[in-house]
């Protein structure tokens, strides 16, 4: 039965008193964006039935026209982080071409990635600032950078000009980070709280594209003429320059062997997905029917939970929620840097310190790539079962334990653990991004597009910091670096999750939290 707001308090009492505590501050505030509608939300909101959290979707989608628009705009931001995901995997292939195209070395070619983070990074802060500043349909915000994102796709293959293909790669940066940033705030403005399993279904999808796109843009690369086997990257799932310094036959000068690049195929197919991606968003954006003077109510599956959720917010003073934001910035700047460090040095950790072939190497890789993007289809299902915060807790300790194993492994010869280990890896790290994002809705503030933008830009510096690091040392010093760096930053992020859940949950622990 649904509750009137004020009707009940931490004690069940009918009655409410005004709290000066429960002023509006940047981290306390009580307004809820959902989609573009402003709700105003007192400290215990009116929630839905039970009879209609557990109707079906299908049943939902024919009743209800506000929720069958979310569900298709939610659709929409699927279909496009799979193209994103498309964009990222399909990189590190096209790399050597890039290099043809524009007649450079290895090292003048490292300033595109470089390019991509920095317009990664900016795109994310100043898209998360103009999806807040939006009064109006936010749709738009996402339509728009995919929009930009397939002209980008279409013209890289013909900057024959070195400038402007670093030019390019910053505006491919830009759309990218615009994407992922407006992508998760518009999804959680949606759903709010309900939206855990299509978070994870977003991610999802973006593993689906990074996997797919790497043998969609081999058959159209250049070909190989009268070249060593070990000049050629045969590292599948990586997109770091470092997996094709190790080719050691290599030419950094600029003069190759190839003798034309078809990269204008494969990158035409991803601008073409694109635009596929583009049209539905926005005519949803269009004929849009969601009211903006309409105030709705937060579901959620019941009264208890929807207290529990409320109090575990307003415990936490502002300057507390702060700290604690900058505390997810940290661990998931921590977090990204494994993800990108790992997938992008294991294989040469293999060649260089295991003595396998490169293409034993591109298998093991293969293996963390199949056993992430199968334990993110997954947590589509866990994110209805499991609270955010339990299933971060768990997968951090199990991301320990597969790096542990790589240690061991790697130390003892034992090569069937380096196997099993990587897809422990690859499994603990396929849900711990959109968590972050689930529990930070749920427990600790609305993921707004400010919000967002931090998140994103703490991954961007973490990505770009990290294969430095591990390029240096593994060079310079051992292989076992990679080891020691992934075991060593897997333990770090543990103590600040253990750190963040006994500040928000000092006296139920992590197993009581929201019950």
């Amino acid at each position: 039965m649904g509750l009137n707001n004020g009707e009940v308090n931490k004690n069940g009492n009918g009655n409410s008193h005004y709290d000066p505590d429960d002023e509006k501050t940047p981290f306390t505030e009580k307004e809820e964006v959902n989609g573009n509608d402003i709700q105003t939300e007192s400290p215990h909101s009116s929630v839905a039935p039970r009879a209609e959290e557990d109707e079906g979707i299908l049943k939902k989608l024919k009743r209800d026209a506000i929720y069958r628009e979310k569900y298709w705009i939610s659709i929409g931001i699927m279909w496009s982080f799979f193209v994103l995901g498309w964009t990222i995997g399909q990189f590190g292939p096209s790399l050597l071409d890039l290099r043809i195209i524009t007649s450079t070395s290895l090292k003048q070619a490292s300033a595109f990635m470089t390019g991509h983070s920095v317009g990664y990074l900016i795109g994310s802060v100043v898209m998360g600032i103009i999806f807040d500043k939006m009064r109006k349909e936010r749709t738009y915000s996402v339509a728009w950078s995919v929009v930009a994102m397939t002209v980008v796709l279409a013209v890289i293959p013909w900057c024959y000009i070195y400038e402007l293909m670093v030019a390019m790669h910053v505006f491919k940066g830009l759309a990218g980070g615009g994407l992922d940033t407006t992508g998760n705030a518009l999804l959680i403005s949606l759903w709010r709280a309900d939206g855990k399993s299509f978070l994870q279904s977003i991610h999802f999808a973006f593993a689906i594209g990074g996997a797919i796109s790497p043998f969609v843009t081999g058959p159209f690369l250049a070909p190989e003429n009268n070249m060593n086997t070990n000049t050629t990257s045969e590292i599948i799932g990586s997109t770091s320059i470092a997996n094709y310094t190790n080719n050691a036959t290599m030419s950094d000068s600029g003069d190759f062997p190839w003798t034309e690049s078809r990269l204008y195929v494969p990158y035409s197919i991803a601008a073409f997905l694109a635009l596929t991606a583009t049209v539905p968003l926005f005519v949803l954006a269009c004929t849009s029917k969601r009211p903006s003077d309409v105030k709705s109510v937060k579901s959620v599956s019941s009264v208890d939970e929807d207290i529990d959720e409320e109090r575990n917010i307003q415990r936490l003073s502002a300057g507390m929620k702060a700290i604690v934001l900058i505390i997810l910035m940290v661990f998931l700047g921590i977090y990204c840097a494994m993800e990108d460090g790992f997938n992008s040095f294991l294989a040469t950790f293999c060649v260089s310190k295991l003595k396998w072939t490169k293409y034993m190497a591109s298998i093991v890789t293969a293996v963390f790539w199949i056993s992430y993007t199968i334990a993110r289809f997954i947590g589509i299902f866990l994110a209805r079962i499991f609270k955010p915060v339990k299933l971060l807790f768990i997968l951090t300790v199990l991301l320990i334990l597969g790096f542990l194993g790589i240690f061991l492994s790697a130390q003892f010869k034992f090569y069937e653990g380096i196997w099993i280990s990587s897809g422990i890896v690859g499994l603990a790290m396929s849900m711990i991004f959109p968590l972050v994002f689930a529990w930070t809705e749920e427990s600790i503030l609305p993921v707004t597009g400010l919000v967002a933008s931090l998140f994103l830009i703490a991954a961007s510096l973490g990505s770009m910091i990290n294969p430095i690091v591990l390029g240096f040392l593994m060079d310079n010093s051992s292989p076992m670096w990679l080891a020691y760096i992934m075991l060593g930053e897997s333990i770090i992020n543990l103590m600040f999750a253990t750190f963040q859940i006994c500040i928000i949950y000092p006296c139920g622990w992590i197993w009581k939290a929201g019950h």
